[in-house]
């Protein structure tokens, strides 16, 4: 009975192929699958296979005929048995099964290390485009409302205490400027994930001599990860993306909790679609922002998945460990609810009303010292002169909120003249952005089509 192979509940052998010992009693059999969390890279680990057969073919390592019957192999497996320890063996498996002496060529110059690894950062490669991708719309959006509402009076806080008088397209456009910095932050760690691993083996390389740069280049990868001990091991690039994933999650949270804040009727400034409310089972009165309550604990929620990845990193020895499977869903989990806060608080801004409030004068202070600074008197002699007025109760301005508006002269404040300006710097700097985007995804599509165009060649001459 001790050498008897795996069985799953049905009393059937486990589908293992590497690993043979233990028993349907022994739960290290189940306890370090990871086969369900595989089904998200399960398309990006055939792509990386591919790649890996028509480099063996290439490299004089594999016959045509061979590569054919594993390329049909590949396309021929659509989803992963959980009784493998994990995806990439199951794919191994599967070809020794349909390809027939052919299958067992699979595991020369590769390991499961340098195949995940490839296949991790293609699929984040994927997801962090789209993420931009979608950013791309959120922040047209933002601007085309920030157009409608250039002349929307809107107060601003500080230490949420009512500041200066604003508009609610100013307001926008620091909702925008905020994303495109943190698009503009992704963006940049698309370099650091979108390098190859493959060919790097276990940890030390291969002795069959692989091309590397051409495998890299099959994959859309802009250039290969030198160095085989960290191409295996290091989860840092992934890392530095989701980190900035959640530090744009961050920024958002705050614009969550304005909308929550300024929609409540202690404030009373915003009005919040009817969608994204909802009533008290008693109190029939209540509007309550649920969309963005909900919205503001999943951010807390994606912190707390980059805590536990970083957690987990930080005590990790180099080369590969079993503790890197455990992370992988983390990032994904982080993209996710990335993705759909996005379009949750796109909903919301889309629709989203400013109300008529009264401006309380007070937020006319500053205007006011400056005024009698520009009359010749020193400025703090005039920020004191007006608190002074202020605390007596005897403040009464002299201009209104849309004159102090208009009075604002540096670039980026909420004058309309300055907002218009910075609409248009805005879409410009939105339009480099999608070009950027544009020119990074041809660039994947173009080695991604080298493969396939390799791919169909070595197929058809077996048909």
């Amino acid at each position: 009975m001790g050498n008897a192979l795996p069985t799953n509940k049905e009393g059937e052998v486990w589908l293992m192929l590497y690993r043979k010992w233990g028993s349907k009693e022994d739960k290290v059999v189940t306890y370090t699958s990871s086969s369900r969390e595989d089904v998200r890279i399960l398309d990006k680990v055939k792509e990386v296979m591919k790649a890996h057969v028509i480099e063996l073919f290439l490299s004089g390592n594999l016959s045509k005929e061979d590569a054919r019957k594993l390329l049909q192999g590949i396309n021929s497996f659509t989803k992963v048995d959980p009784s493998y320890e994990d995806v990439h063996e199951a794919l191994e498996d599967h070809l020794i099964k349909t390809a027939g002496e052919a299958g067992g060529s699979i595991g020369l110059g590769r390991s499961r290390n340098d195949h995940v690894a490839a296949a991790l950062r293609l699929e984040i490669r994927e997801e962090l485009m789209d993420l931009l991708e979608q950013l791309l719309d959120f922040r047209k959006m933002i601007l085309k409302r920030a157009e409608e509402n250039v002349n929307t009076p809107f107060v601003v806080y500080t230490h949420f205490q009512p500041a200066q008088p604003t508009t609610f397209g100013h307001y926008l456009l620091y909702v925008e400027e905020e994303v495109a910095s943190r698009w503009s932050s992704i963006f940049r760690t698309l370099d650091l994930v979108n390098r190859s691993p493959l060919g790097s083996g276990a940890i030390v390389g291969t002795s069959v001599k692989l091309n590397r740069d051409r495998e890299s280049n099959l994959l859309g990868f802009r250039e290969v990860l030198v160095n085989t001990i960290s191409a295996t091991s290091s989860r840092a690039d992934l890392i530095s993306a989701v980190m900035e994933v959640v530090n744009l999650m961050l920024a958002l949270s705050r614009v969550v909790e304005d909308m929550i804040l300024l929609s409540s009727k202690f404030v009373g400034i915003l009005e919040l679609p009817d969608t994204h409310v909802s009533t008290s089972s008693l109190m029939p009165q209540k509007r309550n922002a649920v969309t963005m309550e909900v919205l503001r604990a999943r951010v807390s929620r994606v912190l707390g998945y980059l805590t536990s990845i970083a957690s987990t990193y930080k005590s990790l020895p180099s080369g590969y460990n079993l503790d890197l499977q455990e992370i992988n869903p983390l990032f994904w989990e982080i993209i996710d609810e990335t993705r759909t806060g996005i379009e949750v608080l796109h909903d919301l801004l889309s629709k989203v009303k400013v109300n008529e409030f009264k401006i309380d004068k007070e937020v006319l202070s500053t205007d006011e010292a400056e005024i009698l600074a520009e009359k010749g008197m020193r400025y703090r002699d005039a920020y004191f002169a007006v608190a002074k007025a202020v605390r007596e109760g005897k403040f009464s301005p002299t201009i209104t909120p849309e004159q102090s508006i208009y009075r604002k002269a540096v670039k980026g404040s909420p004058s309309p003249e300055r907002v218009r300006e910075s609409i248009s710097l805005a879409r410009e700097r939105l339009n480099g952005d999608e070009n950027l985007l544009r020119e990074y995804k041809n660039w994947t599509l173009k080695g991604e089509g080298e493969l396939r165009l390799m791919e169909n060649d070595i197929l058809q001459e077996g048909n």
